[in-house]
């Protein structure tokens, strides 16, 4: 399902705002409309300007409440055209924080976001996982750490909701941080034999 955006008349099939900060979003519109809408967050200097909220196409409500993003700042963005029949060439833009598509190496964390809502994210989280890591991990401890991270939200998943913390629509993604005990962790589940070497 297409929302539409609170102003510039584009359209979003997916979109991610976490604690009223725009994450992501992926906006489709006419060329016109969509450089109006770069315009704006270039130059935002009313509160309105500010703020980009996204309704589905019966909803009234110009800026729901939890599809409302307040803060549109640190953002990136990426922008293709392509042909349609009916409507001519449109542009899609791609809206990201930064942090979503670069690791924060000094203190260990990163983002997996997944547009393919049957992905496993399982998977992609251990990838990252591996990645951060300074201690080498085996493939075979992946359940193992997983649960044991998720437990102490050291992995954070957001899933397609609409809620208070957070509005997802279209993606999935989840949040990746290495904390700072982590070799004494691995150390701790070896020793207990939650962990083996084989």
């Amino acid at each position: 399902m297409l929302y539409l955006t609170s102003r510039n008349n584009l359209m979003a099939d997916a979109f991610f705002i976490l604690e009223n900060r725009l994450m992501f979003a992926s906006l489709h519109g006419r060329d016109a409309d969509m450089l109006a809408f770069q315009a704006q967050l270039q130059v935002a200097r009313d509160y309105s300007a500010d703020r980009l909220g996204f309704r589905q196409p019966e909803d009234q409500r110009i800026w729901p409440m939890y599809t409302t993003a307040d803060i549109l700042s640190g953002l990136s963005k990426h922008v293709t055209r392509y042909q349609t029949h009916n409507y001519g060439a449109v542009t899609h833009m791609f809206l990201y924080a930064t942090e979503l598509t670069e690791f924060n190496r000094e203190v260990k964390s990163g983002w997996v976001l997944l547009d393919d809502l049957s992905a496993d994210m399982d998977k992609a989280v251990w990838q990252c996982l591996q990645e951060l890591s300074d201690v080498p991990l085996l493939n075979h401890w992946q359940n193992c750490l997983l649960a044991e991270l998720g437990a102490d939200r050291f992995i954070q998943r957001f899933n397609p909701a609409v809620c208070e913390r957070y509005a997802m629509v279209g993606i999935k993604a989840a949040k990746v941080e290495v904390p700072a005990d982590f070799g004494d962790r691995i150390t701790d589940l070896l020793r207990n034999k939650s962990l083996t070497s084989q």
